[in-house]
Formats: C-alpha cells, structure tokens, sequence
C-alpha cells in the first residue's frame, strides 16, 4: 500500500511539473513568435525619429546566454535585468542606422553596468569607432549625462552635444590598480602556499604568497597604466577639442566636477534640465505620435527589427563560424559568462570542422585572460585539426587575450588585436596550497594509508617535499617550453627572441604588434574582412555565431532536451545572485579546475584599468 501511494504521488508531481512547463511553453511560444511576425520594421519608425541608446547595458563580445531561469521570471513577472548586447549587433545596427532615412539621430543617456567579462575598453573602443562612422553620415548625436563615470565619458565625448544634468557630478579620477593580497594572512592562520612557476613578469600567484606587488610587476603594471591613461586622454581630447596634457592638468588638479564647472572646461556643452533636453531633441527632430515628446525608437527595439525572424531562411550554406571565447578558460564546461570551458570551446570547434561542406571559416574572438593548460589545450588541438581540414582560422583579440588567451591564439592564420588590447603574458604557474599548520593549531590531524610515496601528492593536509616540488617545477618548466615553441613556430621568430617576449610580460596591442606577437592591428570587422578573403567568398557569405543567440524558445529546448550535450558540473546549474558575487578568492579558487595543476592566467587585468567600481575581480 505504501508503495502504491508513493507512486501514486510521484505520477501527480510529472503531471503538475508537465502542466506548469506546458502553461510557461505556451507563453514562450505565443510571445516568441508574436514578436518575430508582428513587429514593425524599420519602416514604421516616424519620420525624424531619434534612436535612443541607454548606456544602462552590459556590452560583451559574445551574445548572452538565456538561461530559462531568466526567461521564466520575466515571463511571469515585470522584472527586468539590465539588458545584455553583443558589440557585433550594436556595430550592426549602428551601421544600419546611419542609412535609416527615418533617423535624425541618436540619443544617448544612462551608464554602463559591466557584468562578467563585459564592457572591456577595446570593446568600447570599438562601440565607439562605430558611433564616429554613424557622425559621418551627418547625423547628430546629442547626449544627456548625470553622473557618468570614466568608462561612461569616453562614450559621451563623442557627442556633437552633451548635455548635463544640473544636479549631476562627473567623476574622472584617473586610473589606479588595487591588488588584494593574502599571504601574510595565510601565514597566519597557518595555510602554506608553494609555488612553481616560470616568468618573472608572473604576476598571478603575488596575491597568495606576498604582501605586495613584486618590483618588476609593479613597473609592468605601471607601465600600462600610464600608456592606457595617455590613450584615453588623447580618445577623450580629440573628441572635445583639447589637448591631451591640458586634459592631463585639468583632471590632475580637480576629479569631481559639478555641472558648471564642466561646461566652463569644455568637457560638457551645457546644463540643462531633461524638460530641456526634450525640447531640443523636438527641435532638432520631430514630436511624438501623441505630441509629448520627441519621436523616437528604443535601441533595444531597433535591433530586435533587425533580427532576422526565425522562420526566414535564405538557403545560404557558405558560412563563417564566428567563435567567441569570452571568460577565464577551465576544463570542461563553462560557468555563466565568468568562464569558459575548453570542452565546451573544441566541442564547438570540432562540430564546425566536420561540416566543412557549410562552413569555411572560423573566426576566434578571444577575451580571456587565460586559466587552465589543459582546458587551453582542448581548444588548440580543435584549431590545429580545423586548419588541417582547410579552414582558415582566424583570431580577433578583444580587450584582453592574455596567457592562455594567447596560447590557443597561436593556431591562427592570421591574429588581429586592437592597440589596447592586452596581450602576451607568455608564461605558467603552479599553486600547491596546504593546511597542515592550521589543521594543527585547531587539534585536527590526518592520517594516510598509501602505496606508493606520492600518492597523496594532491591533498592539502601535508606541504609537497622538495623532490616533489623538484618535479612539478620539471613539468611547468617543460609547459613553458611549448609555450614557447608555438608562439616561435606561429610567429615565425626565433626562440631566443620569444624568451626576451615571454617571462609573463604583458604588452598592449599596438606593442605587440611592433614586436611580431600579433599581425595586424584591427577589430572583428576586420578579422572577419580577414577571413572572407582567405576563404575567396566574395559577397556570397552568411556569419554564424557560437553560441549563437538564443530565443526563450532555445532556452527551454535546452532544458527538455538534456541529453543534447555532456552536462555541466552541478555547480553551475545552482547559481544565484550570492553565489555570483563572491569575493576573488572563491572566483579564483572556482578557476583551479586543471588536473595538472597549471595555469596560465592573468587575474588583474580588470582593474588595472580603473574603470571597474568595485573589488578585484578575476
């Protein structure tokens, strides 16, 4: 009998769970294809309409992923997360608008809200390339501001009129690296850290072993401070019509300006209300429907116009595979946007690779800082069969392409990087943390049965003797070796030369390219440019994007249909908020995935620029 009414019980939870699918289905289904089929096109935007872009957004390389979780929430409910666009799109779509006889201009208001790997400067850089070849068209751009923030400036000064809150305040402090450094916290508290690594430039394992930087960290460091200032200084000054070193003093002698005051300087055009903004957007446009306010279409409507409906198919098969590999590279699969899986990567690559019959080639967009040898390596080996089988490869370096970054860039026909794009750091390390000490002082104790003397060489309850250490550093000495032998053989210079390169340095684009590490400088729109010719395409092409964009109904495909790739560790299928915002040591620790131990990554790259509010993020 009990058996009986637990299955009873088990068949009503499949038909409440199948019912309460079925209703959110049906939702996804009905709001998915109304949108694709009723939307207006671009015809319908009135006449002398501005575009309105609100800076309020994440921009990334790669599109986002929607998680079901997400589509489900905002299906049911009003909740809203901030809105995620790829800069292909934006690019795009700000192309498209320059000839969109129905634009005056363009709008922009709010401030960037960078999540996970998004809002890198390149990728701003190239936002901003477009907005200056949407200015040529002779179309304006008119701005609002309150209280933009650095990153945020860069984008405003290229307004032709920038307009500032009265109560607004504009904070340009300069760039600063802060590092978070925990080993004298270790000594401490008893937790031993031994390191093996090869670079002196190796920044990477300072955080668990010093109490600051190294010197010859500290100068790199400095070193890229000062020419990633100098550039936006000369990006913002170009803009507003002053030189660089007067833009230099005016900051250096004052980093808060109240609306006024910036107006005076020149960094703003006026002051102005938003009932003021209005009426000069009404004046240079065109009224509304309704006559409150001035005509305009949302950038986030704009684009989903754009977006081919789903049951458009022009029955082109020559495609080129835009791959992005955005986030720190693990084994396996990836987390959220924070990382990406080499797993994940080649399982793409080599589904591309077999179907050379649709695709001809493969462009790699890499922001990444690195992360694991062995999760670098499953997309290396991916790249090299690709280019045996005759696809041309090419690589486009976004904000940063650093280590392990640069390791799966090597198998590459062609590298593209923008000039301040960071790059390099061509160099390994290994952390062997233990606890021995701390299990001590609290009374705990370990004991190990084992048959051979190192068979406990991964536990955390005992330091790594000096024979072993001996042989660890053996191996990373050896990976080093190969890292060097790809990047000679790839770039075609002598070996001795790439180990003047190497020792972890790392160098912006524009270095880089002086020194051979990189080939040409340019954006995605010129690796793909790239990539055409190789493939002798012509105009007869299609660009493919993995991962590609999903719909709510790709989202919930993936849910019901499980069995369609290896799963995911059950840690990434748990995420939350909480979870999301730890601190960089968790974040970190998640990245020690490798079964080696190696690692080959550069966690300060985010806010050595000084355009990230909060902490030290990976």
């Amino acid at each position: 009998m009990k058996a009986f009414f637990k299955d009873v019980f088990r068949r009503m939870g499949i038909l409440f769970v199948s019912a309460v699918l079925f209703a959110i289905l049906s939702v996804f289904i009905f709001s998915f294809f109304a949108g694709s089929l009723l939307s207006p096109t671009r015809e319908g935007i009135k006449k002398d309409s501005f575009l309105v872009l609100n800076l309020t957004m994440n921009l990334t390389d790669r599109p986002a992923e929607v998680s079901f979780e997400d589509v489900a929430r905002e299906a049911l409910s009003e909740e809203r997360s901030i809105p995620s666009y790829h800069l292909r799109e934006v690019v795009d779509a700000l192309a498209i608008a320059a000839k969109d006889k129905n634009l005056k201009g363009i709008f922009i208001t709010g401030g960037f809200s960078p999540s996970g790997y998004g809002c890198g400067y390149e990728t701003i850089l190239e936002f901003i390339r477009a907005l200056q070849s949407f200015k040529q068209s002779g179309k304006k751009i008119v701005g609002y501001v309150h209280s933009p923030q650095q990153l945020d400036y860069l984008v405003y000064a290229q307004c032709d009129e920038l307009i500032m809150d009265p109560a607004g305040t504009m904070l340009l402090q300069g760039l600063a690296s802060e590092q978070l450094f925990f080993g004298d916290a270790f000594k401490k508290y008893g937790v031993g850290i031994q390191i093996v690594r090869t670079g002196r430039y190796k920044g990477a394992v300072e955080p668990f072993t010093n109490n600051r930087f190294s010197s010859d960290n500290r100068a790199q460091i400095q070193d890229l401070l000062d020419q990633r200032w100098v550039h936006y200084l000369k990006t913002v000054g170009d803009a507003r019509s002053i030189s660089w070193p007067d833009l230099n003093s005016t900051f250096a002698r004052k980093f808060l300006w109240k609306p006024n005051d910036a107006a005076t300087q020149g960094l703003v055009d006026r002051v102005d209300d938003f009932g003021g903004v209005i009426e000069r957007l009404i004046e240079l446009g065109s009224k509304d429907e309704e006559g409150n306010t001035f005509a305009q279409v949302e950038f986030g409507d704009y684009v989903e116009r754009l977006r081919p409906s789903p049951l458009d198919d022009d029955g082109e098969d020559q495609k080129i595979a835009l791959v992005y590999v955005e986030g720190a590279i693990t084994d396996g699969w990836g987390d959220d946007g924070q990382s990406v899986g080499g797993d994940e990567i080649s399982r793409r690559i080599r589904g591309i690779r077999k179907n050379t019959d649709e695709y001809k080639a493969i462009v790699l967009r890499i922001n990444s800082p690195g992360g694991s040898v062995s999760g670098s390596e499953a997309i290396l080996f991916e790249l090299e069969r690709a280019r045996d089988a005759g696809l041309p490869v090419v690589v486009s370096m976004g904000p940063v392409a650093a280590s392990g970054g640069y390791w799966i860039a090597t198998a590459s026909d062609k590298i593209f990087a923008g000039p301040q794009t960071i790059t390099g750091s061509i160099g390994v390390f290994g952390i062997l943390p233990n606890i021995e000490s701390l299990g001590a002082d609290y009374g705990l104790n370990w004991d190990t049965v084992k048959t051979n003397r190192s068979s406990d060489i991964f536990s955390l309850s005992r330091p790594k003797s000096e024979e072993e250490i001996g042989v660890i550093q053996e191996y990373v000495d050896q990976t080093y070796d190969r890292f060097l032998n790809l990047v000679s053989g790839s770039r075609n210079l002598e070996k001795v030369k790439v180990e003047e390169l190497a020792e972890g340095r790392v160098w912006l684009g524009r270095d880089a390219y002086e020194l051979g590490l990189v080939d040409e400088l340019g954006g995605l729109s010129q690796a793909l440019e790239e990539a055409v010719h190789l493939a002798n395409l012509g105009r007869d092409y299609k660009i493919e994007e993995f991962p590609k964009i999903e719909t709510p109904a790709d989202a919930l495909a993936e849910l019901l249909d499980i069995r369609s790739a290896p799963p995911k560790p059950f840690s990434s299928q748990i995420q939350n908020p909480l979870v999301k915002r730890l601190t960089e040591a968790q974040a970190f620790r998640n990245l020690l995935t490798d079964p080696f131990g190696l690692y080959g990554i550069l966690p300060w790259y985010r806010t050595q620029l000084g355009f990230k509010p909060w902490g030290i993020n990976l």
